[in-house]
């Protein structure tokens, strides 16, 4: 009988186990380019970020998880920031673009001059790889990706 109680036990177990598993396989985001540098450019040829398998017409927040160590010029303890926002379209994908202003104030944390960014005042963030949240907002449903900042080339 004790035999018995925990095969059963490993069977719920296990399909628990295997339910999680398709439920996260499901969803997926992409983040394109998934590995650069930091750099101006990023403001004429942004990061794009798609996504599937969401609800349809869902809203999906898209934010930087900040890693431990890591801080942000004006925010205090926060694990994460949001760097886009994007609609699922009739069947549950999204396709959003960081913007300018998130890659200025975010990403390279510039400071402001008579409204224009001032690069001087910039605390870039650190080369490393970041993770990025998807999060459907009706359905709860997440989803992660990496970006990886490199450091520039050397100069010669």
């Amino acid at each position: 009988m004790r035999f018995l109680r925990k095969s059963n036990i490993e069977i719920v177990a296990m399909f628990c186990l295997a339910l999680f598993l398709c439920s996260c396989a499901s969803s997926k985001t992409v983040v394109t380019p998934d590995k650069t540098v930091l750099s101006p450019a990023l403001i004429k040829k942004p990061i794009v970020i798609t996504g599937s398998g969401f609800q349809p017409k869902e809203t999906v927040v898209v934010e930087l998880i900040v890693p431990k160590g890591v801080e942000l010029k004006g925010l205090k303890d926060v694990d994460k920031v949001g760097i886009a926002v994007a609609t699922a379209d009739d069947k549950g994908n999204f396709k959003t673009k960081v913007g300018a202003i998130i890659v200025l104030q975010t990403f390279f944390q510039v400071g402001w001059k008579n409204g224009k960014p001032d690069f001087k005042q910039a605390k870039p963030l650190p080369p490393r790889k970041y993770e990025i949240l998807s999060t459907g907002v009706m359905s709860n449903k997440e989803c992660t990706s990496i970006l990886e900042f490199v450091p520039p080339p050397k100069k010669k």
